[in-house]
């Protein structure tokens, strides 16, 4: 289960950096700059593993990039879209790499394990 579920990650990972460079044509620049900014979302383990997690998992949950892509559609905004697209690579690269959402109990226990 685990190699099909880094497969699926991995081709999502791949199609929405077709869509980042192929469809809307965003920069290799902007995606190096931006693609770790979701990782500050650990800074929240500093005030312990519960608020960690509650951080985390806020950041790096399919949600927010889905409603960052519904509003970069409708308002036709390129700063939405390339920052969805961002984070929907970033999400699905931690995927594929194994790193997935956090149980409240340690940083090291995923939904992936």
């Amino acid at each position: 289960m685990k190699l099909i579920l880094k497969l699926e990650s991995i081709s999502l990972f791949l199609i929405a950096l077709f869509f980042y460079f192929s469809i809307f044509k965003f920069s290799w620049i902007s995606l190096l700059i931006f693609l770790f900014v979701p990782d500050l979302s650990m800074i929240g383990y500093l005030f312990g593993n519960q608020l960690g997690a509650y951080v985390y998992n806020l950041v790096h949950h399919l949600l927010l990039p889905t409603i960052l892509l519904a509003l970069g559609l409708s308002f036709d905004s390129s700063f939405l879209l390339m920052s969805s697209l961002i984070l929907f690579i970033h999400i699905f690269m931690d995927r594929s790499l194994g790193y997935g959402l956090k149980y409240l109990d340690s940083f090291h226990h995923t939904h992936l394990q």
